[in-house]
């Protein structure tokens, strides 16, 4: 038996967790066969603080799942021996043993290909053909065992047309995850129904994806950039977070919802690099105000619309009606097939001969030398590297919202809140990259 990382076992087998288990027990370590056939945890009660281990092995469909468990002993010590021992008993057994005997289907391998390579997504064949994204490969791989593919054709969505929506979805599910959120499996919309110590939240994703006729404007003068800048891509998330508030029947109407703070969670596809600059559009479309430094001096400018071309609409998302029943728009500019590439590294996934370097600027801190903000650089194969799925993420808060979102809710992230006279309180976690550019190689 031989210790895992926690970031190991989310990938393998997060997707394992009920709601109810999460609010009893708190998980304490991770471990596994040299070969990962089984795994294990050790647990403390929550209630009766004592411990206690469970075993998974893989079922029919290769998801890990429960196959012995054991409570009540006095420490952790105890609890490691046991698990040990119950652990080289099932190594014993051949993988039909631990087989629960209700799976439906076949495993699905989400990478054979299942269009013509002339149709497969370009970011889904480099994460298919490339050694330097086999860490993202081989993470997505296993977390992926978790879902559903209730209409059948989730696999092909990922490979060809709607690849950046599901791994917008899968980055969701790995972030809220690792904040100790388990989600109710029964539950389809809104895509996530949330529950874990810290208490209960509803999270619907939604994407700006490429436009299906025609192209993306290339502004190229002065005054067309600007225009592009001011009103093009709010116009764009206007109208996908508009859709979400116009949804029927209304997501914080179903059962389970009405109670509990609802955030939709936004991510910007529209074009390549677009998710890396989605945090000050979308500011301005949602909270209808617009900073700038005008002859030195700060500058704030409230929104009533946003026109480009013959396409208009009214800002200030948090003002229109019906927002009051969403809590928070959540976004994150890292939250991309890079930071899976990055997680997946560090959690021990694909070729070792990757190399990559992260560098960006951060907030908070200024350069000695200006006013721009530090950059930082970091070595990801380093081995004191250290990053979070959440790291990265920027929550715009509803000042109306008929449900708050506490900020406690979803920690270590940029919080930000309008304040009556338009300006933004921003509470900061000790690290907030504005956003992070990956160099990634492959050595000897």
């Amino acid at each position: 038996m031989i210790e895992l990382s926690q970031q190991r076992f989310e990938a393998l087998a997060g997707y394992t967790r009920l709601p109810q288990i999460v609010l009893l027990i708190q998980e304490a370590a991770w471990f596994s066969t040299e070969d990962e056939r089984l795994l294990g945890l050790i647990t403390w009660d929550r209630y009766d603080r004592d411990f206690g281990w469970i075993v998974l092995g893989r079922d029919q469909r290769l998801c890990y799942r429960a196959i012995d468990q054991d409570v009540s002993l006095p420490t952790f010590v105890a609890a490691r021996e046991r698990l040990s021992e119950a652990i080289d008993r099932h190594a014993a057994l051949p993988d039909e043993a631990y087989h629960q005997g209700d799976e439906h289907g076949a495993p699905v391998d989400f990478f054979a290909p299942r269009v013509p390579v002339d149709r497969l997504n370009p970011t889904f064949r480099i994460l298919t053909e490339e050694a330097r994204y086999s860490p993202a490969r081989e993470l997505i791989a296993a977390m992926m065992r978790f879902h559903e593919d209730a209409d059948g054709n989730f696999v092909q969505q990922f490979q060809t047309t709607a690849f950046d929506p599901r791994i917008w979805e899968l980055y969701l599910f790995a972030a809220f995850t690792e904040l100790g959120y388990a989600g109710q499996a029964d539950v389809a919309v809104p895509d996530f129904v949330l529950a874990g110590p810290r208490g209960e939240l509803a999270v619907e994703a939604t994407t700006v994806n490429p436009p299906q006729r025609g192209t993306v404007p290339q502004p190229k003068t002065e005054r067309e950039i600007r225009a592009f800048v001011d009103n093009y891509v709010q116009i764009k998330l206007a109208r996908v977070l508009t859709r979400k508030l116009n949804h029927q029947p209304p997501y914080w109407a179903l059962p389970g919802v009405a109670d509990i703070p609802f955030v939709l969670a936004l991510q910007d596809f529209h074009a390549p690099g677009a998710m890396s600059r989605i945090v000050m559009p979308a500011t301005e479309y949602i909270f209808g105000v617009r900073h700038s430094i005008v002859d030195g001096q700060r500058r704030i400018e409230r929104l009533d619309e946003h026109v480009y071309g013959r396409n208009r609409e009214l800002s200030h998302f948090f003002g229109l009606p019906g927002s009051e029943n969403v809590s928070a728009v959540m976004l994150n500019p890292l939250g991309t097939i890079t930071k899976f590439n990055r997680m997946g590294y560090i959690a021990g996934f694909g070729d070792r001969r990757v190399k990559m370097v992260r560098s960006g600027p951060r907030r908070g801190e200024l350069d000695d030398d200006g006013p721009a903000p530090k950059e930082f650089r970091q070595e990801v194969y380093a081995p004191d590297y250290r990053e979070t799925w959440i790291e990265g993420a920027v929550i715009l808060h509803n000042p109306n919202a008929r449900v708050p979102l506490d900020p406690d809710l979803i920690p270590d992230v940029n919080h930000e809140f309008l304040q009556p006279d338009g300006s933004i309180m921003s509470l900061l976690p000790p690290f907030q990259p504005y956003i992070s550019h990956t160099s990634v190689t492959l050595g000897d």
